[in-house]
């Protein structure tokens, strides 16, 4: 829908004469952070919602106050974001906002700085540890033979690292589901994105892909019994090669493919 002014709760310097008062800033020389930041106001106060249309652009910054190019530049921002979607002679919507969209972004960051590639595999330690301890208590029969053909699908995937990459995820992804909790299955879905460049980094091989098989195989096996300890220390002990596997493709340049195809993780 159309943000409209029946939305009148929060204005900062608004006239009655302003049709779209909860955009209003004060300042004509508002820089294109403190536009970004309103908007962003807006949505966490849930006066806007994911697909609402904004204002056309000459209302827009009217009621803002501001310049449209410094305007389009605060939308150009947010569109990075994956906040607002421009879509050409449509106008600008709000996104979804799914979280995985919001930090999609990020990977340029990760494939920078080695620490917060780190980072993400503590994440994933805390994360993926407890996902799998609850799973071996809650996993149903279909669950464990969804994992089954997953598992078949990765032996048969060994030669393609994008093909397994992609069934590699399927497998967290069901272990996640698995665990019945919503919140993890959501903190997955955005580490799988985080962890996008140390996939490019650690799965070129094949020897690596195999590595990662027989860890997802010692990682069914301890669900199957649903034994809890069994599943977190075979986690862990992928998680450990993980590590490993990105350390070294770090340090040896040699190690690192031409291409960037992502790998198991």
């Amino acid at each position: 829908m159309v943000v409209g002014d029946a939305r009148e709760a929060l204005t900062t310097g608004a006239t009655s004469a302003t049709p779209w008062p909860q955009f209003a800033v004060v300042n004509r020389s508002t820089l294109p952070e403190e536009i970004a930041a309103r908007v962003l106001d807006l949505i966490r106060e849930e006066q806007l919602h994911p697909g609402d249309k904004l204002p056309a652009e000459r209302d827009l910054a009217a009621a803002m106050h501001v310049s449209r190019p410094v305007l389009r530049e605060a939308l150009r921002a947010l569109a990075i974001m994956n906040v607002v979607d421009i879509r050409q002679g449509a106008g600008t919507y709000i996104t979804s906002l799914e979280p995985q969209a919001l930090v999609s972004h990020l990977d340029f960051v990760f494939s920078k700085d080695a620490v917060a590639l780190g980072q993400v595999i503590e994440t994933r330690r805390i994360v993926e540890v407890g996902n799998v301890r609850l799973a071996a208590k809650r996993i149903t029969d279909d669950e464990l033979a969804m994992l089954d053909g997953l598992v078949a699908d990765l032996r048969r995937a060994l030669g393609d690292a994008d093909g397994f990459a992609s069934l590699d995820i399927a497998v967290h992804d069901t272990v996640a589901a698995a665990a019945g909790n919503f919140l993890l299955a959501q903190f997955m879905r955005i580490i799988n994105t985080l962890a996008k460049v140390s996939r490019e980094r650690t799965g070129a091989t094949r020897a690596t892909r195999e590595h990662a098989l027989a860890d997802i195989v010692a990682i069914v096996d301890a669900l199957r019994a649903h034994d809890a300890d069994a599943a977190a220390l075979a986690m862990q002990a992928h998680l450990d090669h993980v590590e490993a596997a990105l350390a070294h493709a770090t340090t040896s340049p040699a190690a690192k493919p031409k291409k960037t195809p992502e790998g198991p993780e």
